[in-house]
């Protein structure tokens, strides 16, 4: 009977061990995602609300900067293997990374605005 019961409780110990994070994951208020931004924006009417929208759109910026860096750095491998073909391929480069910095800088900007929105909303 002690054995049953022992290996009953560790059983419910281990479910709510696996269990309690996926739940916590799932009942996450507030994280704004691709998905679910247009109703993140729609609905936003507390500081909280429009602070994680700033975040979503701070993490876009970083990802576009992350982006532009990386067709920089593919920009100059092609300038350095000095034949006609890829000199045209690195100037393609340079225009995709410069897209990246103007997306980056206007995901800056929308996680500014909805910050002061969050100030505003909150006062």
């Amino acid at each position: 009977m002690k054995r049953r019961t022992f290996v009953l409780a560790a059983s419910v110990c281990l479910f709510a061990a696996v269990a309690l994070p996926a739940i916590r994951a799932i009942a996450q208020p507030g994280t704004v995602t691709e998905d679910n931004l247009d109703q993140a924006i729609a609905n936003a009417k507390t500081p909280a609300d429009h602070q994680a929208i700033a975040a979503f759109f701070q993490q876009q910026a970083d990802e576009a900067k992350k982006k532009a860096a990386l067709h920089r750095e593919w920009a100059a491998t092609y300038r350095k293997m000095a034949i006609p073909k890829p000199a045209q391929m690195a100037e393609m480069c340079d225009g995709i990374a410069r897209m990246w910095d103007r997306i980056a800088a206007d995901d800056e900007k929308l996680a500014k605005e909805h910050s002061q929105m969050a100030k505003k909303v909150g006062s």
